[in-house]
């Protein structure tokens, strides 16, 4: 039997909004694991990593796995096939996603992908758990890991509780109107504004190594050991705290959605999100490239690897942008999709004008 994908006119928006939004922070953190970087020597480099560590490390990290989880319940609960053979859909599904993340793994090796495929195995009994269940399980799993402070041993909890999400219907509640949104933006403001001073309160005043784990069991002077103590208890915090500020930054993306300027401000990050599996592995891609052929391993400052990641990220919208005009699909999304219902699914739409986004779900 022949299977189709989820149709467009089942899909529901705000999900490619937010892959998009979370696509905007990822390389920022991720270029860390990638180029050698130099301690920050001067104030701007000391204020951009501070500025990563208290508004950017774990916030979109948080977002982008908390949406793999809330995926993975929309594809088996919208999936146009039927009874079993839909779970062996998204068996599949995972395993293509598995081989393209160990290829990734293989150059990047901070990368996400390898790790929600088996996790998105791991998980699928929770797929038929109670929703109450499932999220007692992602917070409590949550805040145990928070509390070693180790990023990623959050992952599966945070699936876990995108699982959890699409139980209690939070994207249909979102697009009827999320009530209490008010309330939810006002009360994770504070808790935001809170838990950075905080991670201000214990920062170390001098700049951090980029390389934290590098330099574990390294013999080091007392004034510098107490410097790494400051660092590693500012990124536990961080990592804690995680969750609220990505909270923040979801609410204030659908209030800001609200206003029709606004939207049409961040429509773009609708194709930028509709790409996302193409555009994360891009940016990896994009950024060794650029990284052999113009430092050619040089130790590079944040200022730079800053502006790198700017000026990749604006290319990389107006691209989604341009090609989401003439193609259904990304080009990876599109690998994907054949591989997991076994069909050639066209890629290129059929009318000549489409809108440049679709803000539905993809399946």
């Amino acid at each position: 039997m022949n299977y189709q994908p989820v149709s467009k006119q089942d899909r529901m928006k705000f999900l490619d909004l937010f892959r998009g939004f979370s696509l905007i922070g990822l390389p920022f953190v991720n270029v860390l694991a990638l180029w050698v970087m130099l301690k920050p020597d001067t104030r701007v480099d000391f204020w951009i990593q501070r500025a990563l560590y208290f508004w950017v490390e774990a916030r979109f990290y948080d977002i982008f796995c908390f949406l793999f989880g809330l995926g993975f319940y929309l594809f088996l609960s919208r999936s146009a096939a039927k009874g079993q053979t839909k779970l062996f859909l998204y068996i599949r599904r995972m395993l293509i996603l598995l081989a393209l993340g160990y290829i990734h793994q293989q150059y990047q090796s901070g990368e996400a992908l390898f790790l929600y495929a088996i996790i998105g195995l791991v998980v699928i009994p929770l797929y038929w758990a109670p929703r109450t269940v499932n999220l007692v399980i992602g917070v409590v799993g949550f805040i145990a890991a928070a509390a070693i402070g180790v990023k990623m041993l959050t992952i599966p909890f945070l699936i876990i509780l995108g699982l959890s999400a699409g139980q209690y219907q939070l994207m249909e509640k979102i697009q009827k109107g999320l009530p209490y949104l008010g309330r939810i933006w006002f009360i994770s403001f504070i808790a935001s504004i809170v838990g950075i001073g905080i991670m201000w309160w214990v920062a170390p005043p001098d700049a951090m190594s980029p390389f934290l784990y590098e330099v574990i069991g390294a013999s080091l002077p007392v004034a510098e050991q107490a410097n790494m103590d400051a660092a590693f208890q500012l990124e536990h915090i961080g990592v804690a705290i995680g969750p609220v500020v990505s909270i923040f930054y979801l609410s204030t993306l659908l209030r800001l959605n609200q206003n029709m300027t606004f939207a049409k401000m961040l429509s773009p990050l609708h194709a930028f999100g509709r790409m996302a599996l193409t555009n994360y592995i891009a940016q990896t891609i994009i950024l060794l490239v650029v990284y052999q052929l113009i430092f050619a391993d040089a130790a590079v400052s944040y200022t730079v690897s800053t502006l790198v990641c700017i000026g990749m990220v604006i290319v990389q919208v107006i691209a989604s942008n341009l090609w989401m005009r003439w193609f259904q699909y990304g080009p990876l999304e599109w690998v994907w999709r054949c591989g997991t219902y076994l069909s050639f699914i066209p890629i290129r739409k059929k009318h000549s004008k489409p809108r440049v986004h679709d803000t539905g779900v993809r399946g």
